[in-house]
């Protein structure tokens, strides 16, 4: 049975189980648009390209699994520039498809070409992947290779672009294939490793745990909460990481910004880090806080990417694969066996509550104007049980963090410049995927 290109495409993202769609309906994609539409996706056409492209990142984030978004010829495509950027700082697995002229219009020497110009070079510095389907017949291959690349190691954006002319032709294709038929869709860690780190958690008389943002954008909060349950330990967040895991959130301690949180960094002597890239904002595991225990501290990293090993600082136990497939071999090799919760982490998990509630008491209640961690508070009071809170690049606002209960917070600009464009999109975004928030935390 024969099928256009557009259909090829809908089918193979079907079987990555992506079902939403994100672009200004134009003359190159509008008919697979019609399509995902007919067949229940939900297709989302905001008021612009970059818009839709931070929605796309946005609903990566939000669900685990790459997110998706298109852009027409020339002016399309350039408006989608900023969220490549961002997704490619961030990590952040998105797809962008980019419609384009016929491929004769690459070579033409004519001058005063309409709505063109050589678009993958100028995607390429950003993107994981740059691909031109030149051809029908390329369509799996290499769709199949942007799902890989934006999947494996250290995820990342790719960029397809789809002529017009190729986008409608119709062949006959090969049955569908399986993700695991063409990409590594699970990857643990070598079973020796998880047992080295073992034992140092058996040994350790203080460890804690790094929580990065990865935790969360990986969905993978719940098998880490069971982690640290059996270690029973310190959460120490990223800067990046303004979140808590689901019914830990009193032993979940901010990088810095709080000194029960630079305590239990210093006191410590093992650090599991996890979905974090050990990066400046947290002194890349060495300097302030770190420097007291630095000769005797044990570090287990969990990464996905082994070219990260050791370039910020030493790690002794790397344990290398998808945190979503290795945190759980780490519960495992413990055996069900609960750390006793040491005197100083007690301690501290009263001291931060303490804490928290003396910020809650003594915030500004200024006559013009609301204080910033005022306003946190009021709103926390307002917000239902399923709530998250979208926070840009503001130093006012991270100070204000302790006085959150926030379930589930998504930080932009940690990495970038301050941009407020993700944290809007992402709101846009949730509209459309309000289904998800049983789901978020």
């Amino acid at each position: 049975m024969t099928k256009p290109v557009y259909e090829r495409i809908v089918d193979l993202f079907e079987a990555e189980g992506i079902d939403t769609l994100f672009g200004i309906p134009d003359p190159g994609f509008i008919h697979m648009v019609m399509l995902a539409r007919d067949r229940g996706w939900n297709v989302i056409a905001p008021h612009h390209e970059q818009g839709g492209a931070f929605m796309a990142d946005a609903w990566s984030r939000m669900t685990g699994k790459p997110g998706l978004c298109f852009g027409t010829a020339g002016p399309g495509v350039a408006n989608l520039a900023a969220a490549m950027i961002v997704a490619a700082k961030e990590n952040s697995p998105t797809i962008f498809m980019g419609a384009n002229r016929m491929r004769s219009a690459e070579e033409r020497v004519k001058r005063g070409r309409i709505q063109y110009i050589s678009q993958p070079k100028l995607m390429a510095p950003a993107m994981k992947y740059v691909g031109v389907l030149e051809y029908a017949e390329q369509t799996d291959d290499i769709f199949h290779h942007a799902l890989r690349k934006a999947q494996s190691g250290t995820p990342g954006p790719v960029y397809i672009e789809i002529p017009m002319h190729v986008i409608e032709t119709e062949m006959n294709w090969p049955p569908i294939l399986k993700p695991s038929d063409y990409r590594l869709d699970h990857q643990q860690a070598a079973t020796d490793m998880v047992e080295k780190a073992a034992a140092y958690i058996r040994a350790a008389k203080q460890p804690m745990i790094l929580m990065g943002q990865g935790v969360f954008t990986a969905r993978a909060q719940s098998e880490v909460a069971k982690l640290a349950r059996l270690v029973n330990c310190p959460i120490v967040r990223t800067t990046g990481t303004d979140a808590y895991l689901p019914g830990l959130e009193d032993r979940v301690f901010p990088y810095g910004f709080t000194p029960i949180g630079r305590e239990a960094v210093v006191e410590s002597d093992l650090c599991i880090a996890i979905g974090t890239e050990i990066g400046e904002p947290i002194h890349n595991g060495l300097g302030r806080h770190w420097a007291k225990k630095n000769d005797i501290r044990k570090w287990i990293y969990i990464e996905r990417d082994p070219e990260a090993i050791g370039i910020n600082r030493p790690i002794d136990a790397p344990l290398v694969g998808d945190l979503r497939d290795v945190v759980p071999q780490l519960t495992a090799s413990l055996g069900g066996v609960q750390r006793e919760m040491t005197a100083e982490c007690k301690g501290w998990i009263r001291a931060h509550a303490e804490y928290k509630r003396d910020l809650v008491v003594n915030a500004p209640k200024a006559k013009n104007g609301i204080h910033t961690a005022r306003m946190v508070i009021e709103a926390t009071k307002n917000l239902p049980p399923t709530r998250s809170w979208f926070a840009m690049a503001a130093q006012s606002v991270s100070l204000a963090g302790p006085t959150r209960r926030i379930r589930r917070t998504t930080w932009f600009g940690t990495k970038t410049s301050a941009i407020s464009a993700p944290a809007c999109h992402m709101l846009l975004a949730l509209r459309w995927r309000s289904a998800l928030n049983a789901a978020w935390c």
